[in-house]
C-alpha cells in the first residue's frame, strides 16, 4: 500500500473500532455554542474544522457558520446528523481523518520502525491517544528485541504493556479490550 492508502485504512479503522465516534454525531461543543460534528467531533463556526468538513458535503454549507442553538431551535439536528452520516458525509470524514493520519501518524509510525502494512494500520489506530507516545512505545519495544512488524506481537504488546507504559494502568482492561478488537479488525482486512 502507498501512504495515502494506509492513511485511509487507518481512518476507516478509527471509526470501525470505535476509537472515533459515529459519522452522524452532532453535539454542542463544551467550549461554546457551536456544533461539534462527525466521527472526530470537528467543531464548526467561524471557519473551524467542522465548517471545512461541511464544505465537502453537498448541502453542508447550509449548516456552516451556525450556532448549535440555532440549528437545534430550527429542529435541524436530525437533518444535519443524516447529512453527516450520508455516503458523501462519511467519505468526507474519512478523507479528513486520512489526511490527519498521513500528516501526523504515518511519519511517527515509520520513525518507530514499522514497515508491515497491517502493523502500520494497527498502530495507527492507537495514535489518537498520542502519536508521540505510540511512537516511543514502539521504539522502546523494538530496542528490547520485540518484532514490532508482527501483528500478533503488536496485539500482545498493546494488550499487556501499553497501559503501564502510558502511565494509565487504571485503563488496563479497556486497553486490553481495545488491543484485541483492533487486532480482530486489522487481521480481517
Amino acid at each position: 500500500m502507498n501512504d495515502e492508502q494506509l492513511a485511509l485504512e487507518i481512518a476507516k479503522g478509527l471509526v470501525a473500532t470505535g476509537v472515533e465516534g459515529p459519522y452522524g454525531c452532532v453535539t454542542c461543543s463544551t467550549a461554546g455554542d457551536y456544533p461539534s460534528m462527525g466521527c472526530s467531533q470537528w467543531e464548526g463556526l467561524d471557519g473551524g474544522r467542522g465548517d471545512i468538513l461541511l464544505g465537502y458535503i453537498d448541502g453542508g454549507s447550509y449548516y456552516a457558520n451556525r450556532t448549535y442553538s440555532d440549528i437545534e431551535a430550527a429542529g435541524e439536528l436530525d437533518s444535519l446528523s443524516a447529512l453527516l452520516d450520508s455516503e458523501q458525509g462519511q467519505a468526507a470524514q474519512n478523507m479528513i481523518l486520512a489526511q490527519d493520519c498521513l500528516e501526523l501518524y504515518l511519519p511517527s509510525l515509520r520513525n518507530a520502525g514499522l514497515t508491515d502494512d497491517r502493523c502500520i494500520i494497527y498502530s495507527g489506530i492507537w495514535c489518537p491517544t498520542s502519536h508521540f507516545v505510540v511512537m516511543r512505545f514502539l521504539q522502546r519495544r523494538a530496542e528490547r528485541g520485540y518484532d514490532i512488524n508482527n501483528l500478533e506481537t503488536l496485539r500482545d504488546l498493546f494488550r499487556d504493556e501499553y497501559a503501564i507504559a502510558a502511565d494509565c494502568e487504571e485503563y488496563a482492561e479497556g486497553y486490553a479490550n481495545r488491543a484485541n478488537n483492533t487486532y480482530d479488525y486489522v487481521s480481517a482486512i
